[in-house]
């Protein structure tokens, strides 16, 4: 776990010493919001929700060059870039070429990328080494064929899968790199399944987790029983059981991530699929005048004050409840905030 751990805590700071910041630590650019699963704990498996999510599609490339110009001309690095946000980024024809792109731009620290791995290819996974990805995260829903269809809906087998990590893992080693670290993930089963997992990505991956399902409060989907069914209610506490709805805390993400939605739109994190929290438009605004705007001023305020109770999409998110003490934004004083610009 330690080399995940690098990536992660490098130069860490305590945020109540540097908020505000001069830009993002994170900035998650969407490159589509379109996948080929249809998870059972996901909007994607709802057709009810995925109508709202719309517009459905791929970020089209003049809006992205955009994006890395404005980061360029804003000065400085971003700690991470994350090509995801709700979609499966493997999807856009041009995830490699967005890759090399902001790699030649020099604007960041680390690039990560979250993906099924379905559609990891070799030519695409030959790419992603040879143009410098740092993290690439596949997030697994079954080691057993059966509960992976279960959830995903999909042809795709835990096999299928795997086959396609090993080979970006051999081309990698083959050309003697290091890049990119491979994190293979699976939402915890509470069976003994989890094992059949790590034994299966033991000699494949660099990092291997068990994750604790994500209660989505904007989403009404029971995702504990969409997932767990008998075992819901384990899986509940697991989670973080009735003590998130006990506790309020504000959230330090519009304080330190920004998400560029596939249409432009800006938001304050992934879980905010309905944008109920666009403060901006890349289309309309640079980065640097969207992160210094009236309208992400006041949401920063309001959940300072509320503790996000005010919103839908974070009234009961379990985000800040797993914040380290490091970085809790509670006691920020509002008057450090300001904005320069009244979009």
């Amino acid at each position: 776990m330690e080399r995940l751990k690098n990536y992660y805590t490098e130069s860490k700071q305590v945020l109540m010493d540097i908020i505000p910041l001069e830009r993002p630590l994170c900035l998650s650019i969407e490159p589509t919001n379109i996948c080929n699963f249809k998870c059972t704990m996901c909007f994607h498996g709802n057709n009810e929700y995925a109508e709202e999510a719309k517009p459905l599609k791929n970020m089209d490339m003049v809006c992205f060059r955009k994006i890395v110009n404005d980061i360029k001309n804003w000065g400085g690095k971003i700690k991470l870039i994350k090509l995801y946000s709700l979609g499966e980024p493997l999807l856009h024809p041009s995830i490699c070429e967005m890759v090399r792109l902001i790699k030649e731009a020099d604007i960041c620290n680390q690039i990560e990328i979250t993906t099924n791995g379905s559609l990891l290819t070799p030519e695409i996974s030959e790419k992603l080494v040879e143009y410098g990805l740092d993290i690439l995260r596949i997030s697994v829903y079954g080691a057993d064929d059966e509960h992976m269809k279960e959830i995903t809906k999909s042809v795709f087998t835990p096999n299928d899968i795997k086959k396609n990590v090993e080979f970006l893992k051999e081309y990698r080693d083959r050309l003697g790199k290091t890049k990119p670290v491979i994190l293979a993930k699976m939402l915890n089963t509470y069976t003994d399944e989890n094992q059949r997992f790590i034994d299966m990505y033991t000699d494949v991956a660099d990092t291997i987790g068990i994750d604790e399902p994500f209660h989505l409060p904007s989403c009404e989907n029971d995702i504990f029983k969409n997932l767990y069914h008998e075992k819901a209610g384990q899986a509940f506490e697991g989670s973080m059981g009735t003590n998130i709805y006990k506790q309020e805390k504000a959230c330090r993400y519009p304080f330190t991530h920004m998400t560029v939605r596939n249409d432009g739109s800006c938001v304050v994190c992934c879980a905010d699929w309905l944008k109920e929290l666009c403060y901006g438009n890349v289309n309309k605004n640079t980065l640097k005048e969207i992160w210094e705007s009236k309208s992400l001023y006041e949401i920063r305020c309001k959940m300072l004050k509320t503790k996000g109770k005010c919103f839908k999409a974070c009234n009961g998110c379990e985000i800040p409840l797993r914040d380290s003490e490091e970085d809790s934004v509670d006691s920020l004083p509002i008057e450090t905030l300001s904005y320069r610009y009244n979009i």
